[in-house]
């Protein structure tokens, strides 16, 4: 749910451009400036959400459009016995679990999520660690894009730091880990992944994330 700016050189983002009326995403997420196909005149800048094999330009987004607010989690430690996660409403479909602290073995039937909303899990044995992202509660949406109908787009090479990223490897259940230098990639969510897609890099992480300190750290490469 948080994005940093770390620096970069203009000190100011690239501009604000119209959104995408469908627009669903958090600041930290990444978006493409694509062409209006509505209004008059047309083919104005509009930003919409990234996708993976995405190519052009790329920039981070800096609005909330969302009526609810993600963090991820990166490696959190659980041992045999254990049954409840730090966080709870988890979002099921980003849960994965590895066997062995830094390991990069994924063994998902380690462990199984027996409840996603209460954050519990049962088959732990021995030490592992497991990625996950979870709803922040008590906190409600925002739509920071009402009243103008635009959105912020940072383009320019620079330094940031944010803690909504993908999990999970592309098209997988593996747990994904982030290392310093690792090239950066959108995902199919519009999120900052390692994972390799078919679409330009778009950024080199700079500082990885742990379950002490969640933000992905990354340089953001210049427009391709």
């Amino acid at each position: 749910m948080a994005f940093k700016l770390l620096y970069e050189n203009t000190a100011a983002p690239q501009g604000d451009f119209l959104v995408d009326p469908n627009l669903v995403a958090e600041a930290g997420m990444l978006g493409v400036v694509s062409g209006t196909t509505t209004g008059s005149p047309t083919g104005l800048p509009m930003v919409v959400l990234g996708f993976s094999g995405v190519t052009g330009l790329v920039g981070i987004i800096d609005e909330n459009k969302t009526t609810q607010f993600i963090a991820a989690v990166i490696g959190e430690a659980v041992v045999s016995g254990q049954t409840t996660l730090a966080h709870a409403n988890l979002v099921a479909t980003t849960f994965a679990v590895s066997t062995g602290l830094g390991t990069t073995t994924p063994q998902t039937n380690a462990a199984t999520l027996s409840s996603a909303t209460n954050g519990t899990i049962t088959g732990i044995s021995g030490t592992a660690a497991v990625n996950y992202s979870y709803v922040i509660p008590g906190k409600a949406g925002d739509d920071t894009t009402l009243g103008s109908g635009k959105c912020t787009l940072w383009l320019q090479p620079g330094e940031y730091a944010t803690d909504i990223y993908e999990t999970l490897a592309a098209n997988s259940t593996s747990t994904i880990t982030y290392n310093v230098n690792d090239l950066l990639y959108c995902s199919a969510l519009g999120k900052l992944t390692n994972s390799a897609g078919t679409g330009n890099s778009v950024a080199r992480v700079t500082k990885s994330p742990s379950a002490a300190n969640p933000f992905l750290h990354f340089y953001k490469l210049g427009p391709v």
